[in-house]
């Protein structure tokens, strides 16, 4: 799960799929958690909240990433 490519293959077939184009704008979304943090800590909370944010958020993606995961046996284009 945890790769920049959009290609992965099948274990059972060998074959090759593809991650949706709408998986992947979900999946980019997740790249904001860090740019939630920056301006909390500059407004006085205090580090322990957020690092639990931080671990709460990560675990949360962990979680979810496999339901967000859509395979298609064609490349989408991203535009």
């Amino acid at each position: 799960m945890f790769t920049f490519k959009n290609k992965l293959s099948c274990p059972s077939c060998d074959s090759s799929q593809y991650v949706s184009k709408k998986s992947r704008n979900q999946l980019s979304l997740f790249s904001f958690i860090p740019l939630l943090i920056l301006p909390s800590i500059s407004f006085g909370v205090r580090k322990g909240y957020v690092l639990a944010f931080v671990i709460v958020a990560y675990a949360l993606l962990l979680i979810l990433m496999p339901f967000i995961y859509k395979l298609r046996n064609k490349d989408e284009a991203m535009w």
